[in-house]
Parts: structure tokens; C-alpha cells; sequence
């Protein structure tokens, strides 16, 4: 007797076809490239957070939170851009 999804169309953007091709019946994850894990999210959100209490606070604590946000930011874009390039 013959399957009856064999003939009917996969989701959007996936066929039968490729999975058949696939013999352990596994599809390619996208995206096929995760960058490497990082602090520099976390000390990105630190300086967010500095920069909103040196609001309330002291000048100094928004200018440390001001710099230590725009050093993550660089060096954040930095890492990944050069993990695109490897």
C-alpha cells in the first residue's frame, strides 16, 4: 500500500525530495554559522543600566556607564565581524 503523503507537498520551503535524499531523514539547521559565546552582551546591558542610574545619581556613574557601553558595542561588532571573516 503507498503512503499517501508521499504524493502531498512538505511545509513551505521543504520538499519530500531532500528528505528522501537524506537518508537519516535530518535537515541542514539554519543558520548553519553561530558565533562564538561572549561577555560583551552582558557588559553592553551593564553600561545601559549604569548610564540609567547615573541619571539619577552622579555624572560619573553615566560617564563609566557611557564609556563601558560604547566599548562593548565596538568591541561586540568587532568579535562578530570577525568571526564572518574566519
Amino acid at each position: 500500500m503507498q503512503n499517501s503523503s508521499e504524493n502531498q507537498p512538505g511545509p513551505a520551503g521543504f520538499s519530500r525530495e531532500s528528505e528522501q535524499e537524506n537518508s537519516a531523514g535530518w535537515n541542514i539547521p539554519k543558520p548553519e554559522f553561530i558565533p562564538s559565546p561572549t561577555y560583551w552582551p552582558f557588559l553592553l546591558s551593564l553600561g545601559a543600566t549604569l548610564i540609567g542610574l547615573g541619571v539619577l545619581t552622579s555624572n560619573i556613574i553615566t560617564a563609566t556607564g557611557t564609556v563601558l557601553f560604547i566599548l562593548a558595542t565596538v568591541k561586540w561588532i568587532g568579535e562578530l565581524a570577525s568571526d564572518d571573516r574566519r
